[in-house]
This record gives structure tokens, sequence and C-alpha cells, in this order.
């Protein structure tokens, strides 16, 4: 009986040691899971904080394309609406050309030849043309195109068709910066 209860010791004594070795390894491995499931928390929430940063920067960047976007669109119109102007006014300088008898101007006394600023000497409505008191000796030549001022309002863009010594022929250029219902007229400035 002895061994028996001997046999019963040392199995009760393994069974122990057993159990103790399966706690520690239970433990080790819950230790393990706490550790991994530490580590993929703190990934996880880097991996959110990369995609809030990256939608962001994707705001960010779609917003820039909307604007450009817009300002292409905007810059195509304007390109169209001067192409237009471009094409109606060389339609218009071409007829004009081979329809209208030249125009005899009367001959105008320039009282400076250095005028920091022109002033327009006459105005013949029906061709579109202008007379202004600047020419090739304040550096114009023709294809220039002149401001028309009347006090600080624009009133129209003139192109010059034929640039004498101290005074030029220009064409009127209809556009959009125009004053409503206001023609160019004998003394605005030219500029």
């Amino acid at each position: 009986m002895k061994k028996t209860q001997a046999f019963l010791v040392i199995g009760f004594i393994v069974a122990a040691a057993l159990a103790v070795g399966f706690f520690m390894q239970m433990k080790e491995e819950e230790n393990s899971r706490i550790k991994a499931e530490s580590i993929l928390s703190s990934v996880i929430k880097e991996k959110d904080g990369i995609e809030i940063a990256l939608n962001r920067k994707i705001q960010e960047k779609e917003k820039l394309i909307s604007y450009l976007s817009a300002s292409l669109f905007k810059e195509k119109t304007i390109n169209s609406k001067l192409a237009q102007n471009l094409e109606r006014s060389s339609k218009r300088f071409t007829m004009a050309s081979r329809t209208m008898k030249p125009i005899e101007l009367e001959k105008i006394i320039v009282s400076s030849l250095l005028e920091a600023e022109g002033r327009v000497l006459a105005v013949d409505k029906q061709n579109d043309l202008i007379v202004v008191n600047l020419g090739s000796i304040n550096n114009l030549k023709n294809g220039d195109r002149l401001s028309i001022y009347r006090g600080d309002d624009f009133i129209a863009n003139a192109e010059l068709v034929k640039v004498q010594n101290r005074i030029s022929a220009a064409m009127i250029i209809p556009g959009d910066n125009m004053i409503k219902d206001a023609a160019v007229e004998v003394n605005d400035t030219v500029k």
C-alpha cells in the first residue's frame, strides 16, 4: 500500500506540476495576446490618423482642382469673347476698307509734341474711326492699341490704323468694358 500511496503522491505532484506549467503557459499566451492587441490598437490608431490626413489632403486637392477648373473655364470664355471680337473687328475693317472712301482729315495743329497722354481730335462715328494727337513722334506704330477715357471712366479701346508724325487714325474696338451708351467724343483722353 505504501507503493500505491507513493504512486499517488508522485501522480499528484506530476499533475500539480503539469497544472502549474499549463497555468504559466496560459498566462504567457494571455500576456502575448494582450501585447499583440495593444500593438494592433496602436497600428489601427496610426492608420486612422494617416487616413484622416490623406482625406484632408484629398479635399484640399479637390478644392484646388475645382478652383483651377473654374479659372480655366473663365479664361476659355474670355478667349472665346476676344476671338469673337477680333473676328467682328476684322470683318468690319475688311468691309470698311473695301467699301469706304479714304477719309480726308483737316490739318490739325498740335500744341505740344511730347504730351504724356493724347486727346481725341476728331470722331467719324459712321466708320468707328477717331483721330488722336499722338503719332510716330510718340513711338506709336500701326497696330498699337490705345485706351480712351473720359475723366477716370474707361470708354473704349482703339487700334491704330494710320500713324503719321504727330497724329494718328484709329479704329474703335467694340468691347464689353464700354460704359453703356457712351460714345467716344472729341477731347476724350487717350492713353
